[in-house]
């Protein structure tokens, strides 16, 4: 039969995609020695996954022409359905009056008529299509559909991180009087008013002595030296104070500040430098023997009354 021979001729592929047009998906067994499982068998789902024909626990048990009988059943219910559905057009021929003979091309135009333009032009590469009147022939193309694409959005500017501010040390000044009264108060037993600071600014540059800041875009820290002359010693260098704002600790800023202090007071002719730490602070007892600092002697003192 026609038929048979048509089946044995369908490739996979041809399978595939008439079950693809069908709105079907072709399973194939993954099996590539005959004769072990389910080789040479197949199956059919719809597309979200459930089984329709030959999907089976235990494998794939349809074979080619039973999935092949299956697409052209399906499809055929598929024209008859469409055909039952399908509303009556109305009656919309041109009336000839009765002894109006009927003209011999009119059977070819209506047929014409009835043909989509695509199923046309498929007839016209199978050169099984009527043949176009002149005025067919002349007929202009419709012009094709340019899509223009669309232009991809400007990406937006880059923003750069804010820098960190640059960690400056100079020397102290009195403008600086607030924020070093606020900075010291962070010592223990110390409370000062900022006439008070610049008063001891005003003394200690008299006596030669000196106040170094670490200005972050704000006071974080501050540094005192003086120079002490001693008979056994001489010149030796002394650090007063050394205190550095509570969220900037551990990030360089008490070294920065004692390296400038040593510096000037290695100008100043000292050739030792001591540190003033009070014994209850146990933070600057590491952070001087970090530095190399050693304790070399007790600190005793007393206050004298006026």
């Amino acid at each position: 039969m026609q038929f048979d021979r048509d089946m044995a001729q369908v490739s996979d592929e041809q399978l595939r995609e008439m079950a693809q047009h069908r709105g079907l998906k072709l399973l194939k067994s993954r099996r590539r020695k005959p004769g072990t499982g389910d080789f040479g068998k197949y199956g059919l789902t719809d597309m979200g996954g459930n089984a329709l024909l030959g999907v089976s626990d235990n494998g794939l048990t349809a074979s080619a022409d039973e999935v092949q009988d299956y697409l052209r059943r399906s499809e055929q219910n598929t024209w008859k359905q469409s055909a039952d559905t399908t509303p009556d057009r109305a009656a919309n021929r041109r009336m000839r009056h009765p002894r109006e003979p009927e003209d011999e091309d009119e059977p070819i135009r209506r047929r014409a008529r009835r043909v989509s333009p695509a199923r046309l032009a498929r007839r016209e590469q199978e050169g099984t299509a009527p043949a176009r009147t002149k005025s067919s022939a002349k007929a202009r193309p419709r012009p094709s559909l340019r899509l223009v694409p669309k232009a991809p959005p400007e990406p937006e500017p880059r923003r750069e991180p804010t820098p960190e501010p640059v960690l400056r040390v100079r020397a102290a000044t009195a403008e600086d009087a607030d924020a070093l009264a606020a900075l010291l108060s962070q010592l223990g037993g110390v409370s000062l008013k900022s006439e008070d600071v610049a008063a001891n600014l005003a003394s200690a540059r008299k006596a030669k002595a000196g106040m170094l800041v670490a200005d972050r875009g704000e006071i974080v820290g501050c540094c005192g030296w003086a120079v002490v002359a001693t008979i056994h010693r001489g010149a030796i260098g002394r650090l007063t104070v050394l205190v550095v704002a509570k969220g900037h600790r551990r990030q360089g800023v008490g070294s920065k500040m004692l390296e400038a202090a040593e510096t000037a007071l290695a100008k100043a002719g000292c050739g030792r430098i001591e540190a003033m730490s009070d014994i209850l602070i146990d933070n600057s007892h590491n952070f001087f023997r970090a530095l190399k600092f050693e304790q070399a002697s007790y600190r005793f003192i007393r206050t004298i009354s006026k």
